[in-house]
């Protein structure tokens, strides 16, 4: 079974400038959940995906989910009235040191969207670091930290979280599992499936030059490969190149 999950930041207001290639406009977000709700799949959060994946529940027969990173304030003067109208289930992963900047969530706003039923709240680490290059401690601090942030926010349990810029590793996998959390997402660009990784989920992400029609696809299951369980090795060279630029930093 295929299980599409979108990846989103940024949704830029009708009439705003912004030249972040990673925001979508609120006209293409518009037309994205027109595309969700019509395609006739059911909309998830982290924590159902998840339990789904792990066969606690049954997943429904044309899944998708919807996320979102980082804790922008636009997902909640933006995003969630769109999902709302639509009747459109969320996860918003946030990262807790952005709270309260500049085009970040509040956190009277975070307590705010921690109300809708249909949005879960997840974590996304206290700084937005590549976890998999961090030593062990720093990187268990990073999600754990961060978890504890949004529980005492929220006033209920986190046990979902996005690694920031989708790194991740057998040992951050481990850590998050160590750590309590039970719903791991990643990145990919790739569709999730039925027998996806549940602390590794891959996600498709969504930017602004991403094509309606591509996105359509990916709804449909079709704009996007299908993922792989085991890590690749242009990942591993990935984070060599990484550890290897810190170093000389």
């Amino acid at each position: 079974m295929i299980v599409p999950v979108l990846l989103y930041h940024s949704i830029t207001p009708r009439g705003a400038a912004d030249a972040d290639r990673w925001a979508v406009t609120e006209d293409q977000f518009r037309a994205d959940m027109r595309a969700v709700a019509e395609s006739g799949r059911v909309p998830l959060t982290a924590g159902r995906l998840g339990a789904g994946l792990r066969g606690e529940e049954p997943l429904p027969e044309r899944p998708i989910a919807l996320t979102f990173d980082d804790g922008f304030a636009d997902f909640a003067d933006v995003a969630l009235p769109v999902l709302d109208r639509a009747g459109l289930a969320a996860t918003i992963f946030v990262t807790t040191g952005y709270l309260g900047r500049p085009g970040m969530l509040s956190r009277r706003a975070l307590r705010d969207v921690a109300e809708v039923p249909s949005v879960e709240i997840g974590a996304h680490s206290v700084t937005h670091p590549h976890l998999d290059v961090l030593s062990p401690e720093p990187a268990r601090r990073e999600v754990v930290e961060s978890r504890q942030d949004l529980e005492d926010e929220i006033g209920r349990p986190v046990t979902s979280f996005a690694y920031p810029h989708g790194s991740h590793s057998g040992r951050t996998r481990a850590l998050l599992a160590s750590a309590g959390v039970v719903d791991g997402h990643a990145v990919k660009n790739a569709l999730s499936h039925s027998r996806d990784d549940d602390l590794a989920v891959a996600r498709f992400t969504v930017h602004r030059r991403t094509g309606r029609d591509q996105v359509r696809r990916v709804i449909d299951g079709s704009g996007a490969p299908i993922a792989w369980r085991r890590e690749r090795w242009r990942t591993r060279g990935y984070r060599l190149v990484r550890r290897a630029t810190e170093r000389l930093g």
